[in-house]
């Protein structure tokens, strides 16, 4: 008889183990244990609600930085020394198919119902590194973050998340016989918070 209860609690002790490996943190600042899967914690329903980024281009040797500062409601895009201010609202549903789509809203800063331009987009998503650790994910989204498509994340918990982008890129460009040297240089922290919505 304890031989029989031995080798139940050891069965229910693996199964158990194996049910919850993945649910503990695998993001730098993720909760060490969770409840969910990064898979079931991902997809759902998010609102951006703050944003910091800086993007650097340089075209032989002339440098344009472009600054972005999101505090919530209001978004401050900052080019050269001039900077200009919108109402701002972006939003993501990830479902767990792979299916993504999202939503940039750009409004009066004096009148948070005059759209002055909106932009949606459905595409896909999938994790950009191995299926264990899933601490990089490749998003398809919309409006400033179109052009970026491989987030980390440092942290994924079932009501909010931080992405980040940082990388440079060099590169030239010939033409004629005259050679062109460009690079960029991104560096963003998106922080985005749950939205009434589990997919």
């Amino acid at each position: 008889m304890k031989k029989a209860t031995f080798i139940f609690q050891s069965i229910f002790i693996v199964v158990v183990a194996i049910s919850l490996s993945g649910c503990f943190g695998r993001g730098e600042d993720d909760p060490f244990l969770s409840l969910h899967t990064r898979d079931a914690r991902l997809a759902q329903n998010w609102k951006m609600v703050e944003m910091q980024g800086t993007v650097v281009n340089t075209i032989d040797g002339m440098s344009t930085t472009t600054r972005y500062e999101f505090d919530g409601s209001n978004i401050f895009i900052t080019s050269d020394g001039s900077t200009v201010s919108y109402g701002y609202t972006y939003n993501m549903n990830i479902k767990d198919n792979g299916d993504i789509q999202t939503t940039e809203t750009f409004t009066d800063p004096a009148n948070a119902n005059q759209e002055i331009q909106t932009s949606t987009k459905t595409s896909f998503w999938f994790w950009s590194n191995d299926d264990k650790n899933k601490t990089t994910v490749n998003l398809d989204a919309t409006g400033i973050l179109a052009d970026y498509q491989s987030y980390d994340i440092p942290r994924l918990a079932w009501s909010d998340m931080t992405l980040t982008v940082n990388f440079s890129d060099n590169y030239q460009q010939t033409a004629d016989t005259t050679v062109i040297s460009s690079s960029s240089t991104v560096d963003f922290l998106i922080k985005f918070e749950y939205d009434n919505g589990r997919n």
